[in-house]
């Protein structure tokens, strides 16, 4: 932009465009590196290799032995700002135990 802090508070940069210089740089740029170190690389094309390699890995382990059991299922790679937890909510009941709950005879 051609612009240096000195030029700061005056009409050719005011505070409101180095708040808009700040929060819209894109991806690719110095600032975004350090404010987002972890997501810096991550573009949407690398989104998207990620994706597909976690389909493919599902996809193989859906035919093996593993999934007929239902065990070992892979794990996705990991993606930053996506916290994943293995946390189970709630517990297994059988059939008339749903039926009992929701009051069916």
């Amino acid at each position: 932009m051609g612009l240096r802090l000195r030029h700061l508070a005056t009409d050719a940069l005011t505070w409101g465009d180095l708040k808009a210089v700040i929060t819209c740089s894109p991806r690719t740029s110095a600032l975004y590196r350090v404010r987002h170190p972890s997501e810096h690389e991550w573009h949407l094309d690398r989104l998207l290799l990620a994706d597909m390699a976690d389909s493919l890995r599902w996809l193989v382990w859906a035919k093996s032995a593993d999934a007929q059991q239902g065990r070992n299922r892979p794990e996705p790679i990991p993606r930053p700002g996506v916290n994943r937890t293995n946390e189970r909510i709630g517990d297994s009941t059988s059939i008339s135990g749903v039926n009992e709950l929701l009051g069916w005879g």
